[in-house]
């Protein structure tokens, strides 16, 4: 199994997004250009922290569409499709590694979905 690297983004300015279509699932939602920002609330998202880290529920509640990530650091990871069966996995790997760790964090979970090369990535962030 891979290794989990979380990494910290210094952004000194804001990082626009765009829209997706609302009758398109968060979860299959393929961005042409521009990034698409979906924000997750942790106080609804999370259904347990056993002594492995954090759980998720599943499925996951309809998270807040944002339309840039604003000026800040923040922990993140990125994967691309494919690397983890769901995207859920995704995003609790990230929480799973950010509490072994012990970065404390706080606002809510967002994930930033970006085409690359005709293929989506994703990136896990959270202040």
């Amino acid at each position: 199994m891979k290794e989990t690297t979380i990494l910290t983004l210094h952004l000194l300015s804001p990082l626009p997004g765009t829209t997706s279509p609302e009758d398109l699932p968060w979860a299959e939602a393929n961005p042409s250009r521009e990034s698409l920002f979906w924000a997750f609330n942790p106080d609804t998202c999370l259904s347990d922290i056993l002594e492995n880290g954090p759980k998720l529920s599943r499925p996951l509640p309809q998270p807040s569409s944002l339309f840039r990530l604003d000026p800040g650091n923040y922990y993140f990871l990125q994967w691309r499709e494919g690397a983890y069966e769901t995207v859920e996995d995704g995003l609790e790997d990230f929480l799973g590694q950010l509490w072994w760790e012990g970065k404390a964090c706080k606002g809510p979970l967002i994930l930033r979905v970006l085409n690359e090369e005709g293929r989506r990535t994703f990136q896990a962030l959270q202040a």
